[in-house]
């Protein structure tokens, strides 16, 4: 019960500080600054997933597990480094085609490269910690990159009065260096000793084995990524910078509840629920009940705080264009509702190792908020993001839903 606290009052604190750094750059940039600044972000976590190629989706059950542990994180590195200089090259062609050429620079492509490895390796630690069950370990991680950044710039700021968004690239790149030293001692000491590294180069033809095994996951990468991010990036195509400032703000916002919702919950509850299914344990049915209940109340409680707060919060950033487009943050406080009644069902897809059943949904539901986008944003202008989001969201329950019921249905009759 007092982890249980613990973690949530953490998560609590790393909420607030994305919210005061959210608050203190749509304050401190221009809106167009700001657009493109999120551009930046949002990329990052493009090239995350492109690093790891959802090989965590795979390790982390099998870690859950407890089976050969340290043989699963060496081979887990060992295809990361072997890929590296592909995943590299990956990455330089999506700056290429991803990143807007106003800020687009020789700077900017270094920085985003140095950022994405250690936003990667922070990730794979955080989630390494998390079914480990060392959450007290992994808590202290979380705040420590949610904090530095926000301390760096606003004390660059105090001393200079001013910040653009080559300066926030910069401290950016800084925090980053400084979450790379934190997460490398936390990695070696909590999670594999050094002496018990192992890194090989993997032949071929275990790569190719394993990109088999990971296809599935690689699918869902994409479609997931692709709907996270295809929004913002036609935005811009259409509309410009400001405006990708302005939803991106909001968009922030709203994402909170389901940020807060997958690390408190989702991340905590996962390697506990694939142990229960492995052990075919019947209180999987009490904890299943126990996290719907707080994924929905948590939801809902937090769409609410920030409805409450959202024009104390405007007044004091006082950008006129964020004001007039109020609505689109109730629209999408709706959509990522649906999003984390999602991950009610997602779970049990998940633990019972149904990838393609996910990976098949994620293409649809991808397909679908790209053409929505294409059709609600040359009819409603940017609002049409949220809306085709809101839609895409329920359609994602509907189907995640229906395909847990059935799977929902074999476990009743093989041991709930």
């Amino acid at each position: 019960m007092k982890k249980s606290i613990e973690s949530i009052l953490t998560r609590a604190i790393s909420i607030i500080l994305k919210f005061l750094l959210l608050t203190f750059l749509t304050k401190t940039l221009t809106l167009s600054d700001y657009g493109f600044y999120q551009l930046v972000a949002y990329f990052i976590v493009i090239s995350i997933s492109i690093y790891g190629l959802e090989f965590y989706m795979h390790s982390n059950r099998e870690v859950a597990k407890g089976n050969n542990i340290n043989d699963i994180i060496n081979n887990h590195l060992s295809f990361f480094f072997t890929l590296l200089p592909v995943t590299i090259i990956l990455q330089i062609v999506a700056i290429y085609f991803l990143i807007p050429r106003e800020i687009l620079t020789f700077q900017v492509a270094l920085i985003l490269l140095f950022s994405n490895f250690c936003d990667y390796f922070n990730q794979e630690a955080y989630r390494y910690l998390v079914i480990f069950q060392r959450i007290r370990k992994a808590n202290i991680m979380l705040v420590a990159k949610s904090s530095f950044f926000i301390f760096i710039l606003i004390t660059y700021y105090l001393f200079n009065k001013k910040l653009d968004l080559t300066e926030t690239l910069v401290i950016m790149v800084m925090s980053y260096g400084f979450l790379l030293i934190v997460t490398s001692l936390y990695f070696f000491r909590n999670i594999i000793l050094l002496k018990d590294v192992k890194i090989t180069f993997l032949p071929f033809a275990k790569i190719k084995g394993i990109f088999r095994l990971l296809l599935p996951f690689i699918f869902m990468m994409i479609f997931a990524k692709g709907l996270d991010f295809f929004d913002k990036f036609a935005i811009e195509h259409y509309y410009g910078a400001k405006a990708v400032g302005v939803y991106s703000f909001l968009f922030s916002i709203a994402y909170l509840i389901y940020v807060f919702v997958v690390t408190g919950f989702y991340m905590i509850y996962l390697p506990e629920f694939i142990a229960l299914n492995e052990q075919r344990n019947a209180q999987l049915k009490e904890k299943l009940l126990k996290f719907s209940l707080l994924i929905i109340f948590t939801s809902i409680i937090m769409s609410f705080g920030i409805i409450l707060l959202i024009d104390a919060l405007l007044d004091i950033i006082g950008k006129t264009d964020i004001i007039q487009n109020i609505n689109i943050l109730y629209i999408l406080l709706g959509a990522f509702f649906f999003l984390n009644l999602s991950l009610i069902p997602g779970i049990v897809l998940y633990i019972k190792g149904k990838d393609k059943s996910l990976m098949y949904i994620s293409g649809v539901i991808f397909t679908a908020n790209v053409l929505l986008n294409l059709i609600f944003l040359n009819l409603y202008s940017v609002e049409g993001a949220a809306i085709a989001l809101l839609i895409t969201y329920v359609l994602n329950f509907l189907l995640v839903s229906y395909k847990a019921n059935i799977e929902w249905g074999k476990m009743k009759k093989s041991f709930l």
